[in-house]
This record gives C-alpha cells, sequence and structure tokens, in this order.
C-alpha cells in the first residue's frame, strides 16, 4: 500500500514592481530544494502559492497556485500578510504544513525534514542569535498588541553556565504545523487590525507580533541564521557575532531600492562596537 504523502503548502507574497524581480528566482528555489532531497522529496507533496500583482501568465500555473492581488504601499503587504492569508482559508487548511517566505529570497541548499515539528517553526534572526548583549527590538509601545516586556529563557552557553537568551525570531520564513499557524494567524490579524484601529504600526510591523505571539505559544522547531542568512557583511558584521559562520541555505538579499546612507551609518556603528 503506498504511503500517503504529507502535503505542505508553501506561502509568498509579491507585491509592488520593484518585487518582481526576485520571484521566478525564489520560486525556482523552493521547486528544487525545499523537501526536495532524493531521499525524501517522495514523502511530501509541495504546492507553492503566490499572492501577487504580477500577470498570471508570468508563472506555471501547473506548479503554483497564483492568488491574484491588488499592491498597496509599504509596509501593508507585509504587515497585512495574514489577512491575505486568511481570506483563502479553506484552501490552505487542507495543508499538514503551512510555510512563509519572503519572495525577495535565494534558496541555496537542501532545505529538510529538520523544519517539521508538532507546532510552529521559526528562524532566530541573524543580527540577535548569538550575541549577549544585544537587545533585540522588541516592541516599546505599551499599548500595543506585540508589546512585551523580555522574552526568552534561560539557557546553557558554550562552557556550561546558564544564561537568560532573549529570543528574537525573523518574520522573513515561519510556520509549522497548519492548525497551529492558522490559530497564530488569526490571533496576529486580530493584534495588527487592534493596532491599526488605533492608528498605530509596531516597530517592526508583522515581524513584532510573530514574537509576541512566539512569547505566548514557544516554537516546537527554533532555526539558526542558516535560514535568514544575509548576503553583506558576513566577515565584517555578522560572523564577528555569531563566532562562527553557518553555511547559507536560505538568503536574504541586500535590495539597492531600499537602502539609505543613514541605515548604512548605523550599520556601520553596529561594526565599531562589536
Amino acid at each position: 500500500m503506498e504511503q500517503k504523502k504529507v502535503k505542505v503548502g508553501i506561502l509568498c507574497i509579491c507585491l509592488n514592481e520593484p518585487y518582481w524581480q526576485f520571484s521566478r528566482e525564489m520560486l525556482e528555489g523552493l521547486n528544487r530544494f525545499f523537501l526536495k532531497k532524493h531521499d525524501i522529496k517522495d514523502k511530501y507533496d509541495v504546492k507553492l502559492m503566490i499572492w501577487s500583482d504580477i500577470p498570471e501568465t508570468s508563472f506555471d500555473q501547473e506548479r503554483i497556485k497564483v492568488f491574484p492581488t491588488e499592491p498597496v504601499e509599504w509596509p501593508l503587504p507585509t504587515l497585512l500578510r495574514y489577512n491575505l492569508f486568511l481570506q483563502q482559508e479553506e484552501h490552505i487548511k487542507d495543508f499538514d504544513y503551512l510555510f512563509y517566505i519572503d519572495c525577495d529570497m535565494r534558496i541555496t541548499d537542501w532545505i529538510g525534514e529538520e523544519i517539521l515539528g508538532e507546532g510552529l517553526t521559526a528562524a532566530e534572526h541573524p543580527m540577535y542569535s548569538l550575541k549577549p548583549n544585544l537587545y533585540p527590538p522588541y516592541e516599546p509601545n505599551e499599548k500595543s498588541t506585540a508589546y512585551i516586556k523580555r522574552p526568552g529563557r534561560v539557557v546553557t552557553d558554550e562552557n556550561g553556565k546558564p544564561r537568560f537568551k532573549p529570543f528574537y525570531y525573523a518574520g522573513g520564513f515561519q510556520g509549522g504545523k497548519t492548525e497551529d499557524f492558522i490559530k497564530a494567524m488569526k490571533v496576529m490579524r486580530r493584534n495588527i487590525d487592534d493596532d491599526f484601529n488605533q492608528n498605530y504600526i509596531a516597530i517592526w510591523n508583522d515581524e513584532s507580533h510573530w514574537n509576541r505571539y512566539l512569547y505566548e505559544v514557544p516554537p516546537t522547531v527554533v532555526l539558526n541564521p542558516s535560514y535568514i542568512y544575509p548576503d553583506s557583511l558576513i566577515a565584517e558584521y555578522y560572523v564577528k557575532i555569531w563566532g562562527r559562520n553557518y553555511s547559507p541555505k536560505i538568503m536574504t538579499l541586500t535590495k539597492a531600492f531600499s537602502t539609505t546612507s543613514e541605515g548604512g551609518a548605523e550599520v556601520s556603528k553596529l561594526i565599531t562596537n562589536t
């Protein structure tokens, strides 16, 4: 008797023309590397879904389900991602697992069963993963539904000593068991809407709300920076923070249209203080 395949849905958003250039490479990377290694590929049925304003004919519609979506100004494409996904709840709930990934990513290596757990899966933000004295940018506004004081837990360091580690998770790759992730999305949608109705947006948009939710419901799978691997400043900055290098699986891409001189100055300041 043939074993039933595990159904895995991949959720992507690509809105506004500057992002169009990244989508094809990212989708091809998913099709090549995501649960596709020879020893496991027959166990999983992976389906790609994208919410996009790119003409539908640009995608291979036999492999990719396209939900045509009107473009909106930043940060609404990311802030309202859970609203978009939950509009298609009847479709996405049929999967065993759901994962969201930013469209402006490059997948460079096999992504396997290590991402699959019995609850939620989250990736530690590369900037705040291992540096003990670099405090993550939690939502500072006590009136925001994303506000948290200092989430984390006591862990054992490399010398066998206990220390408090603040956890901060990246928003660019997230997911887990479908039931758990849909439940998380509904809570985050409500919280984002509540903030929005008060004319407020959390400091790091949906990522702030993802961290708030994981403060209440910790992930069962925590991934290292291989899954949110920056494409620049590796030797100058990130390796110094990590204390080692990682083998990248998913790379975040520096985008010319999103860089500023002010941002460069802040990075230089961080490098100097590292």
